[in-house]
């Protein structure tokens, strides 16, 4: 570590960060897991000093949250032990504003090592470099080589000042454009499961995935929304019948868009969906030619960058960041419930692929993605890929399986091999 670096004494919440603590609930959990299978068994010690000695490099993963008078801020944290042995089910809410343990907790169980985090403190984006600095260090302490053209940031350095950055604020400019509104979506209501998860993954070879996008002149993304959409549609009558439009939020990167190398969240959302009404039978066909364009039209640099004016110039309106926040909380949780919750259906959030150096693909069988429960989401889908397969993961707290079979029998009947596993995991307390 250089002298010239001096860690923050806090930190303050970016602008998707500081909806958190104030919208969370018992039944909102913006908790999320990456992570990966091992071709070896994972070795718990070996991850425990990997992880601290990643607290130089990484300080904004290891935060606690705390309560100001106007708002929420972000607090550094030395511990580093958060390393358990798996038990309960995936994304358990994190203790957020506690006192000795950050918001991060890291899981083994056999051949699997998984990060568990808070969305307050970063996106997917993130997490991911993340996940593989930690990948590097535990493999090096194993006795892996790590080339130095590896392409893995240096380990041992001091963290670089943009990766600290809040970028929705950095690249905020006052604009006259004005983002679009969504109307409320149809609800997916299957009946809820208390303290469980119901996880569905399924997986398909990228040599079968990747010719049937092309085909249709799609991305993965554009497909896999289409498929998603057209799930709901078949798998529910109320979703035919119902007189709001199905639609799926999208978290896009804006990391594509501005020069960014911030680790924090930097993503916001398009909510493309289509009318069930417009039409009195669709086909899958028509949900495509119907989706044709429209998630590309929603997220175009302009369309982007009026939404990060329009939500940053919301937060730094006057009269709400001289509110207090006992008031402020209230406010900001009708406006989730509102903007965020209501206007859409589920969600679909694919990381692309997870680009490994051979020297750590060599050490790495598979890769998982999880995310939390969210109250008015019973089911929420996440898609990840590694240089073989595309991963897909469904979870959500009801042991309803209609819209999960819905999806990948149609991406069986398109001709990909897919195999699909579930998982139902019960809640046990924290560690």
């Amino acid at each position: 570590m250089t002298d010239e670096y001096r860690a923050p004494k806090w930190y303050p919440l970016d602008m998707a960060g500081s909806v958190f603590p104030a919208a969370r609930s018992r039944g909102w959990n913006e908790t999320c897991r990456v992570g990966v299978l091992l071709k070896e068994e994972a070795d718990p010690a070996r991850l425990r000093r990997a992880l601290a000695d990643l607290r130089p490099r990484y300080p904004s993963f290891f935060v606690g949250v705390r309560q100001g008078f106007f708002w929420y801020y972000l607090e550094p944290m030395d511990n580093t032990d958060v390393v358990y042995p798996e038990r309960g089910y995936p994304c358990r809410p994190l203790e957020l504003f506690s006192k000795s343990v950050p918001t991060l907790r890291v899981t083994y169980d056999r051949r699997r090592v998984s990060i568990e985090f808070s969305h307050l403190v970063a996106d997917g984006g993130g997490i991911l470099v993340f996940l593989k600095a930690l990948l590097a260090r535990y493999l090096a302490l194993g006795g892996v080589e790590l080339p130095a053209d590896s392409g893995l940031p240096a380990l041992d350095g001091p963290p670089r000042p943009g990766e600290l950055a809040d970028s929705y604020r950095e690249f905020h400019r006052k604009c006259g454009a004005k983002p679009k509104g969504s109307r409320p979506a149809y609800q997916y209501r299957a009946p809820r499961t208390k303290d469980c998860l119901k996880i569905v993954h399924g997986q398909a070879p990228l040599e079968d995935i990747l010719p049937i996008v092309k085909a249709r002149g799609l991305t993965v993304t554009d497909y896999l929304l289409a498929v998603c959409l057209y799930a709901f549609y078949t798998a529910d009558p109320r979703a035919r019948r119902s007189r709001r439009p199905i639609q799926i939020s999208v978290p896009v990167s804006l990391r594509k868009f501005y020069p960014s190398e911030s680790l924090r969240n930097f993503s916001l959302f398009a909510v493309p969906g289509f009318d069930p009404r417009a039409k009195e039978r669709f086909s899958f066909e028509d949900v495509i030619e119907a989706m044709r364009g429209r998630l590309a039209a929603a997220t175009t640099r302009e369309e982007m960058h009026a939404l990060l004016c329009g939500s940053v110039s919301l937060m730094d309106n006057p009269a709400f960041r001289l509110m207090p926040n006992v008031l402020k909380r209230p406010c900001m949780k009708l406006g989730n419930l509102l903007v965020g919750e209501r206007t859409s259906t589920s969600v679909l959030s694919n990381l692309g692929r997870l680009d490994l150096p051979p020297c750590l693909a060599a050490q790495v069988e598979a890769v998982e993605v999880i995310l939390g429960d969210l109250p008015r989401k019973r089911i929420q889908c996440v898609a990840l890929s590694d240089e073989r397969l595309l991963h897909v993961y469904f979870s959500g707290n009801t042991m309803a399986a209609d819209v999960q079979r819905a999806f990948f029998t149609q991406l069986a009947r398109e001709g990909a091999r897919v195999r699909v596993e579930s998982n139902i995991r019960a809640g046990e307390s924290d560690p």
